[in-house]
């Protein structure tokens, strides 16, 4: 919406749209977690080719040597991506990638095949514990809090204000010294302590809103990034697949990841053996990257080319994206909302028919025969109209991303994949860069941001995996800079197991960021 007066409010008790834009957003969930809460739990790791634009000593950080216990593992284990295959396993699993690996050559643009890389813990992390399932922050936030109510308030350490909105950060001498903030429709003003840190971790496009109006820079909101999605619904019958393969149900997931000379991609893969009364119609269906809910889909996220040069002429509805505040619309505490100008490029075009065509004919050779394979889509109408069905011709080239569009029959709008990124970017020059290696802002000692937005380069990967490992990095950073260290001391160890050596019996397990007694 690019207006006040089309705003429709408040969507399934928690989704509101706090910014405007000519391109469609869902916008936030207005509740503790967030939009985090509705994620999918696909985490990928960024390429070497991904990070190669990202300053050295991060993307080190990031993906160290092979076997190294690098930024992303930590994550990692600690999510439940580690290991991948404790969740997503069995025969057809092991039927579908070997199928895939074998036809990969055939798609010229197909780079590799992963195992999916799920933050869900299917198995326990040690004899006698649950597991974990798929990861969320939330309910560990939740604990936290519980755990602290039970001191007085002038010694708790954590809080959680609801209904509250911050509105401006005051600064002086390069500090932030005061929070303006709505609180249950009362303006408070608090002051805080120059060794108090401040962090921005309120998504990409907020984030920015507030660092615009707090304590702008001219390369606030420049590289703004997305991802460009489709959705491609297919079924292959059994008769293409091993005839030993089990009949009960059973799931697989595979990452593809591609490449052409625009940009990289990947496809999100999920299989179900799905056994019917007819047996004709037991067919294999590409089914979803569970943040599209209802929906039977194999998801496609395409790589999107950020601009930070501030020279460029911030033009809405033109090349390069970005986000700004805006002019005339203001939100409900008076305050200028941002406005985000979200644009592809003729080459990110050309990158994604890429990636569509290459999702067709990865399938169609998984099917090995055009008998084997029919396409599920609305031939006469738009993806919003009803009556897709299934047909035995693939859908034609989508020449629109509009959703209402009868042109559009897999691509998703620009703004629907919660993947806003590049507008905090990171560096180690503040004239190039909007904050340093450690998320905090330049020219501000204590405000940091944390998530997306301080990414460099977006790549096609989902966002979450790096993010979380960059916040950690942060976190880290903030704790190490509050504690008192001698100027003489020495670390012992990394925090973890590593470099230990155990002395007697007995054992220990890492679980999460603790180590624990194990018993075995």
């Amino acid at each position: 919406m690019s207006a006040n007066s089309q705003d429709p409010g408040t969507r399934e008790r928690v989704w509101r749209s706090p910014w405007r834009s000519q391109v469609p957003f869902p916008g936030l969930a207005y509740c503790v977690g967030g939009r985090s809460l509705y994620w999918g739990g696909w985490s990928p790791r960024l390429t070497a080719a991904d990070l190669s634009r990202w300053p050295a000593d991060i993307a080190t950080f990031l993906q160290a040597a092979p076997g190294s216990f690098d930024g992303y593992q930590q994550v990692e284990k600690e999510i439940g991506v580690w290991d991948k295959t404790d969740y997503i396993s069995g025969p057809l699993f092991a039927e579908l990638k070997t199928k895939m690996v074998g036809v990969k050559g055939s798609v010229p643009t197909v780079d590799d095949i992963e195992d999916a890389p799920l933050a869900v813990q299917a198995s326990p992390p040690a004899s006698g514990l649950f597991s974990f399932d798929k990861y969320s922050s939330a309910p560990i936030l939740i604990d936290a809090i519980r755990e602290a109510s039970g001191a007085p308030d002038w010694r708790r350490r954590l809080f959680l204000v609801p209904r509250a909105h911050v509105i401006r950060l005051s600064t002086s001498g390069g500090v932030v010294n005061q929070i303006e903030v709505d609180a249950n429709g009362q303006r408070k003003f608090l002051t805080i302590d120059p060794t108090c840190a401040v962090v921005l971790a309120n998504g990409t496009i907020e984030a920015t809103r507030l660092a615009l109006e707090s304590f702008p820079t001219p390369l606030m909101g420049r590289n703004l990034m997305a991802h460009l999605r489709s959705n491609t619904i297919v079924r292959i019958k059994r008769a293409a697949f091993a005839p030993s393969l089990p009949k009960q149900l059973e799931a697989a997931a595979l990452l593809v990841r591609g490449s052409t000379p625009q940009g990289r991609y990947h496809l999100q893969v999920t299989a179900a053996a799905v056994l019917g009364p007819n047996s004709e119609k037991d067919m294999f269906q590409m089914i979803p990257d569970v943040e599209l809910l209802d929906s039977t889909l194999a998801s496609q996220d395409a790589d999107w080319s950020g601009n930070p040069d501030p020279t460029q002429p911030k033009a809405t509805g033109a090349p390069p994206s970005w986000i700004d505040l805006s002019p005339d619309q203001t939100d409900e505490f008076s305050m200028r909302r941002a406005w985000v100008n979200l644009v592809k490029s003729a080459n990110e075009d050309l990158l994604w028919r890429a990636m569509d065509d290459a999702a067709i004919a990865l399938a169609q050779k998984l099917a090995g025969a055009p008998s084997n394979i029919q396409y599920f889509y609305n031939k006469d109408a738009s993806l919003n109209a009803p009556g897709a069905t299934w047909h035995a011709d693939p859908p034609p080239p989508s020449t629109s991303n509009n959703r209402d569009d009868p042109a559009n029959k897999v691509r998703d709008g620009l703004g629907t994949t919660h993947h806003e990124a590049g507008t905090l970017w990171m560096g180690t020059d503040p004239n190039t860069s909007v904050t340093n290696l450690t998320g905090r802002f330049h020219r501000i000692a204590n405000a940091y941001a944390a998530g997306p937005a301080v990414f460099p380069t977006l790549g096609s990967a989902n966002p979450s995996l790096t993010a979380l490992s960059l916040s950690r990095r942060t976190a880290l950073a903030i704790t190490s800079r509050l504690l008192d260290v001698e100027s003489d001391f020495t670390t012992i160890g990394s925090g973890g197991l590593r470099d230990w050596q155990m002395a007697g019996s007995g054992g220990f397990i890492e679980l999460g960021a603790n180590i624990i007694e194990s018993v075995d």
